[in-house]
C-alpha cells in the first residue's frame, strides 16, 4: 500500500503506470522463495500466518474471509487503492515462508485443535510467524521496488522508489535481527522477551504483525536511529479462539516498546465494547494487513469502511506514538 502511494505521486501516464504496477506486482509475488530456516534450500510453500483449520476456519463462511488488500492498478480508479476483499481461506493471511517439513515441525504445537494458547512458547511462535510474514512482505516489496527502478520510465518515480527500497532494506535488517533473537529464545530461553496475553470479548477479526513506534522518549526508537542498529520492535496478535478473543504481545527487554505495553494495559483494563475502539485504532492507523469474518464485514457501515481507508492513507507513513483519531469503525 505504501508503494501505491509512491507510484501515484509520479507524473506517469495513467495507462503506463497501471501496466508497470501490475507487471511488477506479479513478478515480485510469483518469484519462488526459499524456506526461511537457515541452511534450508527447499522452496517455501504457502504458509498461513494464523492457523488455517482452526482460527481462520471457525470465522469463515463457505471457506471465505475478508482481507484488507491492495487492488490491481487497473481497478484503483473505481475502488480506491485498497479494499476489504473476499478471499478464499487457502489464500487468506498467507506468505511463502517455509518448506513443507519446517512449516509443519516448527508450528506443530500451535496447529493442534486444543493448543495451550497461554503458554510463552505459543505466544513466541505466533510472534515469530508474524515476524517471518513481515520479512517476506519486505523482500517482495524490495523486489517490486527494484523492478520499478529498472524500468527507468520516470525520474521522480525512480528517485522515490530508490529511497523506499533503502527504507525496506533497513527494515528488513531490523526484522532479521529479531528473527535470530526469537529463534535463540526457542532453543534456550534467556529472558530476552516478555510475552503477555489477555482475554477479550470474542470479535471475529484477526491481526498478526510486528509494530514499530516512533517514541521521542526512547532513544532506541527508529526515528532516532541513524546507524542501522536494531530499533524498538514489538509483536501483536489478536484473534478469536473458541468462545473468546485473545490479545498477545511480545516485547523485547533490550528494545522495549512502552507504547505496546501501554496498549496491552488498556486492553486488559477496558470494559466491553470499548475494546473495539482500540482495535479500530490499530487497523486504521497502525496496521495494513488484517482479516475479518464475512459476518462482521457485513455488519459494518460501508461509508465507515471508506473513511477507514482514507485515514489509513493519511497516516500510513506516520509511526509516531501520539497518533489519535475519533474514528471508530465499529460504531
Amino acid at each position: 500500500m505504501v508503494l501505491g502511494l509512491i507510484l501515484q505521486k509520479s507524473n506517469m501516464n495513467q495507462l503506463d503506470f497501471m501496466k508497470i504496477w501490475d507487471s511488477a506486482v506479479k513478478d515480485s509475488q510469483r518469484k519462488l522463495r526459499s524456506c526461511m530456516v537457515d541452511g534450508c534450500n527447499e522452496i517455501a510453500i504457502k504458509s498461513h500466518a494464523l492457523q488455517k483449520n482452526g482460527i481462520l476456519k471457525q470465522i469463515s463462511h463457505k471457506n471465505h474471509l475478508y482481507q484488507f488488500s491492495n487492488v490491481s492498478a487497473f481497478q484503483t480508479s473505481k475502488k480506491g487503492p485498497s479494499e476489504l476483499a473476499k478471499i478464499g481461506i487457502n489464500d487468506v493471511y498467507t506468505f511463502p515462508g517455509f518448506c513443507k517439513r519446517h512449516d509443519s515441525s516448527i508450528f506443530k504445537s500451535i496447529e493442534k485443535p486444543d493448543f495451550d494458547i497461554k503458554s510463552p512458547k505459543s505466544i513466541n511462535l505466533f510472534s515469530y510467524r508474524a515476524l517471518c510474514q513481515e520479512i517476506r512482505r519486505k523482500e517482495i516489496a524490495i523486489d517490486f521496488a527494484q523492478k520499478i527502478i529498472e524500468t527507468n520510465y520516470d525520474i521522480q518515480l525512480v528517485v522515490n522508489m530508490s529511497y523506499s527500497k533503502k527504507g525496506f532494506i533497513l527494515g528488513l535488517k531490523n526484522l532479521y535481527f529479531f528473527k535470530k533473537e526469537l529463534e535463540e529464545d526457542f532453543k534456550e530461553p534467556k529472558n530476552k522477551f516478555i510475552h503477555k496475553i489477555c482475554e477479550l470479548p470474542r470479535t471475529e477479526i484477526c491481526i498478526s504483525a510486528p509494530l514499530n513506534i516512533y517514541d521521542s522518549d526512547n532513544e532506541l526508537s527508529h526515528a532516532y536511529n541513524d546507524d542501522d542498529n536494531p530499533f524498538v520492535t514489538s509483536f501483536i496478535n489478536i484473534f478469536p479462539y473458541k468462545d473468546k478473543s485473545f490479545l498477545m504481545v511480545t516485547l523485547s527487554n533490550d528494545f522495549y516498546c512502552n507504547w505496546t505495553d501501554n496498549l496491552f494495559d488498556k486492553f486488559q483494563n477496558i470494559r466491553s465494547p470499548n475494546h473495539l475502539k482500540l482495535i479500530s485504532d490499530l487497523i486504521t492507523t497502525r496496521l495494513e494487513f488484517w482479516c475479518i469474518s464475512p459476518r462482521l464485514k457485513n455488519s459494518l457501515n460501508q461509508n465507515k469502511l471508506k473513511e477507514l481507508t482514507q485515514i489509513f492513507y493519511n497516516e500510513v507513513l506516520n509511526f509516531d506514538k501520539n497518533i489519535e483519531t475519533k474514528f471508530n469503525l465499529f460504531e
